[in-house]
């Protein structure tokens, strides 16, 4: 190959053809943070969802759920709606159930619930402490509940001796969570 004589010495690049810019897409980017709901809308929704939860309602659970939501509590360490709903399906029916939405703050409720059923024949009187944290439309994201596991334990399972509770419940525990799908 010949080199024209004006190009001799010097390094000549031949022009690369340029890749087509990357397509732009037509949706807006996700906002950086979750819109805020308003103390009404956070209070109404949870308000919809202890309703839905005190009727045994699944349909109404189903809708106060997000899909990827989580839930835990001493019990169960739940991250499908698919899981949390087999969890309240397998509820028993309440012989009282009361509910009351403590504080409101943006997406966040702490709320307190009372309910009194019966377990393996053993009537039960839970108090139970639940922070949710709803998304930007109001459906739960999150659940976290506490509730007094050693008096749970000694009002469901009577017959088993305090000292071995503990025992009775880190067993019970994997089992229902694998039961529940996880």
């Amino acid at each position: 190959m010949r080199v024209p004589p004006q190009s001799a010495g010097r390094v000549v690049s031949t022009p690369q053809p340029r890749e087509p810019a990357p397509a732009r897409s037509a949706q807006p980017a996700e906002p950086a943070s979750p819109a805020v709901l308003d103390e009404a809308t956070a209070r109404a929704s949870v308000e919809r969802f202890f309703a839905a939860f005190a009727a045994h309602d699944l349909k109404g659970l189903e809708a106060a759920y997000r899909p990827d939501a989580k839930f835990k509590d001493d019990m169960f360490d739940l991250t499908r709606r698919s899981s949390i709903l087999k969890m309240w399906e397998g509820a028993p029916p309440f012989k009282s159930f009361k509910s009351e939405i403590l504080a409101v703050n943006g997406n966040e409720v702490h709320a307190r619930w009372v309910v009194e059923y019966e377990m393996f024949g053993n009537p039960i009187h839970n108090e139970i402490d639940s922070r949710l944290t709803l998304d930007s439309q109001g459906r739960i994201a999150s659940q976290r509940e506490d509730w007094d596991e050693r008096r749970w334990m000694s009002q469901a399972l009577p017959a088993i001796p305090r000292f071995l509770q503990p025992v009775a419940y880190f067993f019970m525990r994997p089992i229902l969570n694998m039961k529940m799908g996880g």
